[in-house]
């Protein structure tokens, strides 16, 4: 019997060995390939066209001495914090309440969702548009309620970062919010029933039972949208191209900005890798928080 046992685990380790080698190959060629390549662009000087010219270090002091770094940063920050919250907690309220079967959650679940399926692209400029000064959507609103129907908060380095991080929570929410739903409803009914039995009130219940309860998939959503933000390039270069000014100019869009406007690729690449790192620790502290949470 230990030959029989030994045997079939030697068998399940070839055949899984079979099944993981093309997964690692193409891991390989699309995730490692690309990230050594940015390593070595970022410790070289390139315009793009021809060899690389190796200067060290070079390329990170040179993007550490330059102001719009720093800016930068604290643009990413405060966008992926910021709309990455909004996401989480208005996915778990509006989980939790679809859980409870309010009236009208199936037609809510259709209609939360469906910002999600949109193209970013075509979200930006419906948006861009619908912030436009006299003619937009939003100061058609303002108008009807009898505010001001000149409100251009797009051009303004004050309040540009605000109507992106509207429209990312607008985009972004509906993933969420079924993740969320799905966790929600994955809690014994036993302990809902228990909790308003005992007298429990709706944000009782919620605080008490389904907060903890789905904590892991919580700090798991958290953490995807933070990235996701971090890296969002496309909603905030199609609504705003960074501006006005450098208001919007997160790390993705300075990247870009030395790379393909001012041809410095060394320091794009330099500014790629220090997010990649940010990232991969990020994700790294998350995993093993999530952990910690299902063990308990």
């Amino acid at each position: 019997m230990p030959n029989k046992k030994v045997g079939l685990n030697k068998t399940n380790a070839r055949t899984a060995w079979v099944f993981l080698t093309p997964v690692f190959i193409l891991l390989f060629l699309f995730l490692a390939l690309p990230a050594i390549n940015s390593f070595r662009i970022s410790v070289s000087r390139w315009d793009g066209v021809g060899p690389l010219k190796f200067v060290g270090l070079d390329n990170f002091r040179r993007i550490f001495a330059d102001g719009n770094l720093s800016h930068s940063i604290y643009v990413t920050i405060f966008y992926s914090v910021s709309v990455s919250i909004i996401v989480v907690g208005m996915a778990a309220i509006m989980a939790s309440a679809i859980s409870s079967g309010i009236k009208g959650s199936k037609f809510m679940k259709v209609a939360w969702f469906f910002p999600g399926i949109a193209p970013p692209t075509a979200v930006a400029i419906f948006w861009s548009s619908g912030f436009q000064p006299y003619t937009g959507v939003v100061n058609k609103v303002l108008e009807f309620i009898g505010l001001r129907d000149d409100f251009a908060p797009l051009a303004s380095e004050q309040t540009a970062i605000y109507p992106v991080i509207f429209v990312s929570v607008w985009a972004s929410v509906g993933f969420a919010f079924l993740v969320l739903l799905g966790a929600t409803e994955s809690i014994p009914v036993s302990l809902k029933e228990a909790a308003f039995i005992d007298g429990a009130n709706v944000w009782q219940h919620f605080r008490k039972i389904t907060l903890p309860l789905i904590k892991p998939v919580l700090l798991t959503i958290f953490t995807l949208e933070l990235i996701w933000h971090v890296n969002g390039f496309t909603m905030i270069w199609a609504m705003t191209q960074g501006g006005p000014g450098f208001s919007t100019e997160i790390l993705p869009i300075y990247a870009y900005k030395e790379a393909f406007i001012f041809g410095r690729f060394g320091s794009a690449a330099a500014i790629s890798v220090l997010v990649g790192i940010f990232l991969v620790a990020l994700g790294a502290v998350s995993t093993r928080m999530s952990r910690s949470e299902q063990l308990e």
